[in-house]
């Protein structure tokens, strides 16, 4: 398919209202196909959005494991909104949006596998390993695959040498588990990653995309008729805007 997902980082990605309602309709608002944000859970198992695993209290930082969501839901972000739960923000965006989770542990994802299946969004949600996980990626998304089949499931990589070492093992690995993308920091891109994720039959994600150059960069890019297929950013509006224009520029074919 000729067309690269776009998705908000933390919403629109703004310092201060990141992964906050605001962020969040203000990404939507601008016309992002997606939202990328981490999910954790409470010790009352509800699913927040938040990139820090604690809060700090009375200067301590506690674990939100340790916090009922009645408790989380006392501390306010910068901008002065409380934290959001996974039902609120599905609550709000409904299919309208597709989803894009990180998670740190197995229980987290399988909470949000149940949660979407009760909005019936199975089919919008993307459930992401990140690239500072550092066990195998197999032990977090292996039980969410058996949990579910339909449910999108994503690789981040820290390194483009975690392909190619061992003769590209990883890919085969993910195959058999039918971990259909790869996520790569546009750091660590090249086009040899390009072509082989491609050729294997996976999508490819870029993330970290901040600045135009590089934008422009992989929208425009093309193998055997396949694009990029999302690109993670903090300014969504930018990158919208240039989508919009691409059906005026000539694709490089790599």
């Amino acid at each position: 398919m000729d067309y690269t997902i776009i998705w908000g980082h933390r919403g629109a990605g703004f310092r201060g209202i990141e992964n906050s309602m605001s962020s969040f309709k203000k990404a939507v608002d601008m016309g992002v196909d997606g939202i990328k944000t981490e999910a954790r859970l409470s010790k009352d198992r509800a699913v927040v959005l938040r990139f820090f695993p604690y809060l700090l209290i009375d200067g301590k930082k506690t674990p939100l494991e340790e916090l009922k969501l009645k408790e989380i839901k006392q501390f306010n972000l910068e901008n002065g909104e409380s934290i959001l739960t996974l039902r609120e923000m599905f609550e709000t965006f409904k299919d309208k949006i597709r989803y894009n989770f990180d998670v740190f542990k197995v229980e987290t994802g399988l909470k949000i596998i149940d949660i979407a299946k009760q909005y019936d969004l199975i089919d919008k949600i993307e459930i992401t390993k990140p690239a500072t996980y550092r066990k195998s990626f197999d032990s977090l998304l292996k039980p969410l695959r058996e949990k579910n089949e339909r449910i999108t499931l994503v690789n981040s990589l820290y390194s483009d040498k975690q392909i190619i070492q061992d003769n590209f093992l990883l890919l085969d690995q993910m195959k058999k588990l039918n971990i259909q993308v790869v996520n790569l920091c546009h750091h660590r891109f090249n086009h040899e990653i390009f072509r082989r994720v491609k050729k294997d039959g996976f999508k490819l994600y870029l993330w970290a995309v901040l600045f135009k150059y590089f934008m422009k960069k992989y929208l425009n890019l093309k193998y055997e008729g396949k694009v990029v297929d999302g690109i993670y950013t903090n300014y969504p509006d930018k990158l919208i805007k240039l989508r919009k224009s691409r059906s005026n520029v000539k694709f490089i074919n790599v």
